[in-house]
């Protein structure tokens, strides 16, 4: 007879919603006594009698806390170590299964140890408010027989990011010069902010190194000269950069491991639990490493074993998301076959392709073994790079504005929804999905239900942070803010100088961008109406200058059209003409653009405007002159 561990705990349940409700901490004691799942008495275990089949116990959190990273912990003996396909002893948190206790067993454990278990699993498996574990003994094939064990000390470690409390209007509270000059096309922004600490860098394929500065004044702490995508727990920063992987002291950015796996370059790490998981964006690798020495616990290797042997294999791997049982990432593999057989000498160029073989989709792989689970296979045009979880769904966008949910459990579709001809997914918050759209929507994350549609707001969900308030967005080079529930425009700053922004970071009560001329810009709340700080300019100063010179000249041209003295009418066009061209300049930034303007080098166009610019001041004072003889 299966019956629940509820009477044991009623007491100490209700101790613990009177201290829990509401509270978000760093640990969470859900139920420090001794507990016997199972169906046979057993004197060596405590108690000795057992409970019951299945134990529950039941908590509450904060329905608006923002959780970084969410581990289980518990004490146990005599639960007998994988692998095995019976007496599975399973936790589940709210009906989803983060994880069996045998898999965390060492092999050769005796019954009387006791082991302390660590099963971290993904933040969104919490509900808003009342949450629920079980544990549940297995039983063997004919369920006839049930495992006998015991259990203590279950508690949740928590790490919560800190919540946002900026509202607008904004003000700029500090600005940092970058030491390095962007090179065309390149954007550099805001990798992290943990701790108090806030980290740029161009990635692991830039060339200008990381900075770690005081999040809240702008002061440099430390910097290394070399570039890295970055990850953060616990105050330590993983920074991934060819050909390394190194922990480092997130404060002082001291060395605390450095390792070599393949002479490959890295994706941005993931950290889940005590591992860290990469893939390899232009090849064909996922890793899984220790994140407390850097030993590598697996590899995996992706192969097509449908391409043909012959010719051209290229792979591209999207970054893992990483739950409680699988890792998933997206992969887009070409194969191509020569056109002639392959019987050129060294040196020799290679002979022409044929039209590549393409084949794009998901794959999970098991989180402890690096074994593949199930494979998802696309036939739409896009590749799901960026996949999105939810509890016990993967969500992810395939072409044609369809967005669907795949079990992570089996890779099955779950639901699909069509939110207009395009669509992107920008975030995944509080069970709902934030997608842009020609018409952005809410969705929810459990059904692919519409919540909300903004079909008549100027609202935009790319390059955007999203609180429970505001949707904060960068737009060029401009920073708007809607109400994240109606999707009215809140506040707009004024234009912030350069061709475009960075999308922004958000920390506690900061805004944080980097600008294409090579500004770290920290913002703040500021009163209502400061528009007129250091880095911004409003259109009317932005544009008046060139707008005035080229009106004054133009009418200055109007009034004298009808003079004979054709040298001063010609200059006046002239130096209206380059007015004009200087607006239409001062618009598109060409600089911070390429350095091109409508296709033609920067310089070029510029030494031209000079060139007209100094015949009209020549005519200018050739008419001046001849006036005043």
């Amino acid at each position: 007879m299966v019956k629940n561990l509820l009477c044991p705990a009623l007491l100490l349940f209700a101790f613990l919603f009177a201290s829990i409700s509401g509270v978000s901490a760093s640990e969470i004691v859900l139920d420090a006594e001794h507990h016997h799942p199972g169906d046979d008495f057993k004197e060596e275990l405590t108690p000795h009698d057992p409970e019951g089949l299945v134990y529950m116990t039941t908590f509450n959190l904060d329905p608006l806390a923002d959780i970084r990273y969410a581990e289980f912990t518990v004490t146990v003996k005599s639960v007998v170590p994988e692998p095995r396909d019976e007496f599975l002893d399973k936790v589940y948190l709210n009906e989803i299964k983060i994880g069996n206790l045998n898999a965390y067993i060492p092999e050769n454990t005796s019954d009387s140890a006791a082991v302390d278990i660590l099963i971290p699993f993904h933040p969104t498996f919490f509900n808003p408010g009342n949450n629920t574990i079980k544990i549940i003994a297995g039983n063997d094939s004919d369920g006839s027989n049930y495992d006998d064990f015991e259990f203590y000390n279950l508690t949740l470690h928590l790490s919560e990011i800190e919540p946002v409390t900026l509202d607008p209007p904004l003000k700029v509270a500090w600005t940092y010069e970058l030491p390095w000059k962007l090179r065309s096309g390149m954007q550099s922004w805001v990798n992290l902010v943990a701790d108090g600490v806030l980290y740029l860098s161009e990635g692991a394929f830039g060339e200008n190194g990381i900075i770690a500065m005081d999040a809240e004044t702008g002061e440099p702490l430390w910097s290394k000269e070399w570039s890295a995508d970055l990850g953060y727990k616990d105050g330590v920063l993983f920074a991934v950069h060819y050909p390394n992987i190194d922990a480092l002291d997130a404060k002082t950015g001291e060395l605390l491991w450095s390792k070599k796996y393949r002479d490959v370059g890295w994706s941005t790490p993931i950290i889940f639990g005590n591992t860290l998981f990469v893939s390899t964006p232009y090849d064909r690798y996922v890793a899984a490493i220790d994140t407390e020495n850097g030993a590598l616990r697996w590899d995996y290797e992706f192969n097509r074993t449908d391409f043909e042997t012959e010719g051209r294999s290229d792979y591209y791997l999207g970054d893992p998301v990483v739950n409680g049982n699988v890792v998933v990432f997206g992969y887009h593999a070409l194969h191509t076959i020569y056109t002639d057989p392959i019987t050129r000498e060294s040196g020799e160029p290679e002979p022409e392709l044929e039209e590549p073989v393409v084949m794009k989709g998901l794959i999970a792989l098991d989180t402890k073994t690096g074994k593949e689970v199930w494979e998802y296979t696309q036939s739409e045009e896009y590749s799901p790079f960026y996949p999105f979880l939810c509890k016990d769904l993967v969500c992810i966008y395939v072409g044609e504005g369809d967005i669907i949910a795949l079990s992570l459990e089996s890779g099955e579709e779950v639901w699909k929804t069509n939110v207009g001809s395009w669509a992107n997914i920008v975030e995944l918050k509080h069970d709902k999905i934030f997608v842009n759209s020609d018409r952005p929507v809410i969705l929810d994350a459990k059904s692919g239900e519409i919540l909300k549609e903004y079909p008549d707001s100027t609202v935009s969900f790319s390059s955007s942070m999203i609180t429970d308030k505001f949707v904060y967005s960068t737009d060029l080079n401009k920073i708007q803010v809607f109400d994240s529930t109606t999707g009215e425009t809140v506040w707009s700053s004024s234009r912030i100088k350069g061709y475009e922004v960075s999308h922004p970071a958000l920390y506690k009560d900061k805004l944080y961008l980097i600008s294409s001329e090579g500004t770290l810009y920290a913002f703040e709340h500021g009163e209502e109406g400061i528009f007129f700080t250091k880095g911004l300019e409003n259109s009317a100063t932005f544009y008046f200058p060139p707008i005035a010179i080229a009106a004054m000249l133009i009418l200055l041209a109007v009034l004298l059209r009808k003079s004979n003295n054709k040298a001063l009418v010609s200059g006046s066009w002239l130096l209206a003409l380059v007015g004009v061209l200087l607006l239409s300049l001062r618009a598109v930034d060409p600089y911070f653009r390429g350095g091109e303007v409508f296709g033609i080098p920067a310089h070029l166009v510029f030494g031209f405007l000079l060139v007209i610019f100094l015949f009209g001041i020549a005519f200018l004072v050739s008419g001046i002159r001849k006036s005043g003889k």
